[in-house]
């Protein structure tokens, strides 16, 4: 089965970290995948080895770059392409221009935290046009999948729910990582190790993060906690979050920008502080949680669906300084052990977001849409 992978870019991100573990997990089953960039790649071609067979960089220069759309359908004919997978709205519209009528069946995951993507007439009309070339819609929440049907002109049974999965060997309790982590920022061993992870747009809520924490410790002066926080952003949003911060609490908090492994910084964490105001899903989350680190967050977007109340971790009721503080004091004032919270963190990771499920839901999708197909011409004969 040949598939082509097709985005925007391959930048760092969630989006990113999707469909590389995707690609990793087909491998199973005999997949061949391939990646289209339909504006550029952003990541350096050496690294497309570990996931891609080939990838292509089409560099559009508008919706109707006939030259771009030329390249991607000859590519499509060449290499056999059986499924296109596109991974935005934007990428769907180009493949459908592309190939409109006939080619390799489609199908679109939406990865989007914000609606921009069917927040305008126009761009509701040009999902509902690219929509009927698709054979499926794919969320990987089921509050995604509500928001998709109910801003888009879509028939429900094409869209459906896959959620992400994680590489559960990558992610995992490390206790060696973990006390060599905390040494280099001259954390105790026993000292409570607060993470918050994220890029600093408003919408990952780094500064509410900031802000519950703060809250937390001026209500509990007795508490060793400290903060460290993971990602980056734009000057003026650099300066924006670190302005959050109280000239007390400076000692407190440590910014280590972005780390292109985060699986050495989670098992430092006793705990994930999540300020986020949207979610698509929360991948982050999930990932911290396989290295039993449970999780204070808000209940938006997907993260409910992720994050047990009570059990893998505690969620406020809105993104706000306060009840995130609550939901951090539920989770390190509680009387269980932390030692229960990490494992029941680890056990819900593991059991609902490992990369094998993840990948066999998605080859089940494909090898449906091939064999429709397929019944199709079979019955036109």
């Amino acid at each position: 089965m040949n598939i082509l992978h097709v985005t925007l870019s391959f930048s760092h991100g969630g989006r990113r970290e999707a469909i590389a573990e995707l690609c990793r997990g087909l491998r199973a089953y005999g997949v061949v995948n391939r990646l289209c960039c339909v504006d550029e790649l952003e990541v350096e071609q050496g690294r497309l080895d570990n996931w891609f067979a080939e990838s292509i960089e089409l560099r559009r220069r508008g919706l109707f770059d006939r030259t771009a759309l030329s390249r991607l359908r000859q590519f499509c004919r060449d290499r056999e392409i059986d499924i296109v997978h596109t991974h935005d709205a934007a990428s769907q519209a180009a493949s459908v221009l592309a190939m409109p009528f006939a080619g390799p069946k489609m199908l679109m995951t939406f990865h989007r935290t914000r609606n921009f993507e069917s927040a305008r007439v126009r761009d509701r009309v040009r999902n509902a046009l690219a929509g009927l070339r698709g054979g499926a819609i794919v969320t990987a929440s089921e509050e995604r999948r509500r928001h998709y049907i109910e801003t888009n002109h879509v028939a429900t049974s094409k869209v459906r729910c896959i959620p992400l999965g994680i590489d559960l060997e990558r992610f995992r309790p490390n206790p060696a990582r973990r006390a060599l982590v905390r040494e280099s920022l001259g954390l105790a061993p026993a000292q409570t190790v607060i993470g918050a992870v994220g890029h600093f747009g408003s919408e990952k809520g780094i500064d509410i993060a900031i802000d519950a924490f703060q809250h937390y410790v001026r209500e509990h002066p007795g508490t060793d906690a400290h903060l460290v926080v993971l990602g980056a952003g734009s000057d003026a949003q650099e300066r924006f979050v670190r302005s959050r911060i109280a000239q007390d609490m400076a000692g407190r908090i440590d910014f280590v920008g972005f780390q292109a492994h985060p699986e050495d910084w989670f098992p430092a964490f006793d705990l994930l502080l999540h300020g986020a105001r949207s979610e698509a899903f929360g991948l982050v989350l999930v990932e911290a949680m396989a290295c039993g680190v449970p999780v204070a967050a808000a209940r938006v977007g997907g993260i409910p669906e992720i994050v047990e109340e009570g059990q893998s971790g505690s969620l406020a009721a809105t993104p706000e300084a306060e009840p995130l503080a609550a939901a951090l004091a539920n989770v390190l004032s509680s009387s269980r052990e932390r030692a229960q919270w990490s494992l029941a963190a680890r056990e819900r990771a593991c059991s609902a977001f490992g990369s094998a499920r993840y990948a066999r839901q998605y080859f089940d999708l494909y090898s449906a849409l091939l064999h429709r197909g397929a019944s199709v011409a079979r019955a036109s004969h």
